[in-house]
């Protein structure tokens, strides 16, 4: 989607710390302090932050600690701290990083949430990408993440889309539909055929949707 974006919007990315080719860290961090720190850099004051699985609870947390620099939240198969995971959950991240830690990767990449049984092409830019990254299996681990973040959903008062696939885990689309009962006016989109990579399955399909959302009227606290 990078492309489609950028003829429209001003788009900043980064890659958070032990991710992709970002140094890994070496004490614990505040993944809030190094946006913050990555907008101030960028002379970017205000923006709508599009975030995936964690990165969508980054975003949270964000944007309750800096409410005024924080247009948009697109939340995307997000991960936010306080929604407890059930079994089902606990087991099959257990064995994804068992097939990892083994180098079973091909194996690890068939997992039926991730992505759509069809979806080759993207399966194989997951591999090739965990392959080129392997930092990123125990990367979170040194990150500190905000505490009872559930209970003060409902101070968020900038507008949010939470984005799913359809054939997501069961506690993602149950977390979905918490973060739209519990965000004030919050909106939430279900993506046909697609898994918890769903921009990768569909790029143009997602792209659409968050362009509709950007380019709606913000709200009077908003620019």
């Amino acid at each position: 989607m990078w492309s489609q974006l950028c003829e429209t919007f001003k788009v900043v990315r980064y890659d958070r710390r032990g991710y992709g080719v970002s140094p890994a860290a070496s004490a614990a961090y505040d993944p809030v302090a190094d946006l913050a720190a990555v907008m101030q850099t960028a002379g970017v004051e205000r923006a709508t932050l599009v975030g995936s699985s964690a990165g969508g609870g980054v975003a949270v947390e964000f944007a309750l600690a800096h409410p005024d620099a924080v247009d948009g939240l697109v939340l995307v198969g997000a991960a936010v701290s306080g929604f407890q995971p059930t079994e089902h959950f606990r087991r099959r991240t257990a064995t994804l990083v068992g097939l990892l830690s083994q180098g079973r990767l091909e194996e690890a990449v068939r997992d039926p949430y991730i992505l759509t049984s069809s979806a080759e092409e993207a399966r194989g830019f997951v591999a090739a990408d965990l392959l080129a990254h392997p930092g990123n299996f125990g990367a979170g681990r040194m990150m500190r993440s905000g505490q009872g973040v559930m209970g003060r959903l409902g101070e968020l008062t900038t507008p949010t889309l939470i984005v799913t696939g359809e054939v997501d885990m069961p506690d993602v689309h149950a977390h979905a539909g918490a973060l739209e009962a519990l965000i004030p006016g919050a909106q939430r989109v279900v993506m046909s055929d697609s898994g918890h990579f769903v921009y990768l399955e569909r790029p143009g399909a997602f792209a659409d949707v968050l362009k509709e959302f950007l380019k709606a009227p913000r709200r009077a606290s908003g620019s």
